[in-house]
């Protein structure tokens, strides 16, 4: 795997993947508690809190609190690939100040 750029922050601490919604997959995602699960429309999914961070990302660490056992979607993202850059795109676009009216 090729070495990621400077620019994108190392996993540990970042977090910022864990305010995407992540819907858990029958069959394959049913180790994850049912503390940390909220239903949609009849889809399941990772509950969020009202920033929209992942319920298991502890807010201090910014660490998941359920690492080994996180949902596959969680499993396969990988810093620096798509996913991980739109989190921080996202992030970036968010921080960027609203103009004012004169």
């Amino acid at each position: 795997m090729p070495k990621a750029p400077d620019d994108i922050p190392q996993c540990a601490g970042c977090g910022l993947c864990c305010h995407l919604v992540v819907e858990l997959i029958s069959g394959v995602d049913d180790d994850v508690p049912e503390d940390f699960v909220v239903e949609h429309a009849g889809v399941r999914c990772m509950e969020q809190r009202g920033d929209g961070s992942c319920l298991a990302l502890d807010p201090a660490t910014r660490l998941c609190t359920i690492y080994e056992r996180r949902p596959d979607t969680c499993r396969r993202l990988k810093r620096a690939e798509s996913l991980c850059r739109m989190a921080l795109a996202r992030y970036a676009a968010s921080k960027v100040p609203s103009a004012t009216p004169a």
